[in-house]
């Protein structure tokens, strides 16, 4: 049984895999990367679908306890957003512009694809199914002296969710009848 951080840590790999930069967690305290990168938050990590859940019982892990699972599927909402600025790099010994708002939109597209399809086999095996993507819209920021250019979307994912309660047996009942 995964929980939700390690889900989303599989998740989160697979995507960064998938569009070939990093993708990172929203307010970290570290050195902002060079563009261009991704940055992700949690915006919700448990919206219940107001079920009471699948219950059962199992063995404990010593004896005369049992173990009461509850399992549900809630969803969690994930919120990405593309980064970069406009900027000059030499590539093959010239000098190559970049318009940061057209590399924030085209990873934000690429990002998207991993959500609608072409990611939907690490999904799975992160532990997730996608409900809902968003549309990509404009998040520009203002850095010191130049926008940051950054698309952002969101994603709402299913996933489910495991809880354990350990719970006492009753043995060897002794019960009197009346006569």
């Amino acid at each position: 049984m995964r929980s939700y951080i390690e889900k989303r840590n599989a998740l989160i790999l697979a995507l960064s895999n998938f569009v070939g930069c990093p993708v990172l967690m929203a307010s970290q305290v570290e050195p902002e990367m060079e563009p261009p990168f991704i940055v992700y938050s949690i915006t919700s990590d448990y919206t219940p679908d107001n079920g009471l859940g699948n219950y059962s019982l199992e063995d404990g892990s010593t004896e005369g306890t049992a173990v009461e699972v509850r399992e549900e599927q809630p969803t969690t909402t994930m919120s990405f957003t593309a980064c970069s600025i406009n900027r000059v790099e030499e590539k093959d010994g010239e000098q190559v512009s970049i318009l940061g708002a057209d590399e924030a939109l085209e990873l934000a597209t690429l990002a998207q694809g991993f959500f609608l399809h072409g990611g939907r086999y690490a999904i799975q095996k992160a532990g997730f199914v996608v409900v809902d993507v968003t549309n990509a819209t404009s998040r520009d920021a203002l850095e010191l002296d130049e926008m940051g250019r950054r698309f952002g979307f969101d994603v709402r994912l299913r996933y489910t969710r495991t809880d354990l309660a350990e719970v006492d047996t009753v043995t060897n009942v002794i019960t009197k009848q009346k006569e």
